[in-house]
């Protein structure tokens, strides 16, 4: 694996997004490898929780432009494919059988919103800031919608979707993205908390009560999944789309800026 790393230690799973020097923004690449490895170890029965955090400065800057704005050019239907798999991607984490645990520092954008969503716990270092950033660059959070809602509800939803203001970690649990907020220098530390507790409880009746968890996911199955896909693969190769993306990479504002 080269986007991601993973280790695991006495039923702890730790996963390392590693692409540093893209803000662990995720490409194709990283989404195969991380589809891969959660259905991986969602089958390890020794597992008791998963801790996921980022290489570097920043835990997860969303999807890379570069590869969006190729998904963009591309014919409509590997856009998307493309679209069902980041959906499946996102699946495949909520589906991991223990508490999930996301260490977050940074920057925290667009595509990235959905593995905060996701998680059991999430704790967020003082500093750390967050955006569903996607109407910035002219395209629609129709795959991390479905994910998303489910923790912050549908009224911040509307708010920060249609906004894509950049908000912090204060704000954050307010809305209940974030669990706990600490200085930056314990955020491992405080980890480690979240999972001694866990490791304390019966592994059986946690991955049960996952399974319990699961029943109750609204905005949940095979119409979500096609209707958000097509709708990320639509906007993504459209002329907003395409300028916001080539605009940002290109340090400028996009025309409607002007």
């Amino acid at each position: 694996m080269e986007t991601i790393r993973y280790s695991v230690k006495d039923g702890v799973g730790r996963l390392v997004l590693n692409r540093p020097h893209r803000g662990n923004a995720f490409n194709r690449q990283m989404l195969n490898e991380l589809g891969a490895l959660l259905r991986e170890i969602s089958q390890d029965d020794d597992l008791r929780v998963l801790v996921i955090t980022g290489e570097g400065k920043h835990f997860c800057a969303g999807g890379d432009l570069n590869w969006m704005r190729d998904m963009g050019k591309a014919p409509y239907e590997e856009n998307y494919s493309d679209a069902l798999t980041l959906y499946d991607t996102y699946r495949a984490l909520e589906d991991v059988p223990v508490p999930v645990l996301s260490l977050v520092k940074g920057a925290v954008r667009g595509g990235g919103m959905g593995i905060v969503a996701i998680s059991d716990i999430v704790v967020a270092a003082e500093g750390s800031t967050f955006s569903f950033s996607e109407v910035k660059i002219g395209v629609v959070p129709s795959v991390v919608s479905s994910f998303a809602l489910r923790r912050i509800g549908f009224s911040a939803a509307r708010r920060l979707f249609l906004t894509g203001e950049v908000f912090g970690p204060e704000m954050a649990r307010e809305i209940g993205l974030v669990d706990e907020v600490v200085p930056a220098e314990d955020l491992e530390e405080v980890g480690e908390k979240f999972v001694r507790e866990i490791l304390k409880n019966a592994p059986r009746a946690v991955r049960r009560t996952k399974e319990l968890l699961r029943l109750y996911r609204p905005f949940y199955g095979e119409p979500f999944r096609h209707i958000t896909a097509h709708l990320l693969a639509m906007t993504r190769a459209g002329e907003e789309a395409q300028e916001g993306i080539e605009a940002f990479l290109s340090k400028r504002d996009p025309y409607w800026r002007r």
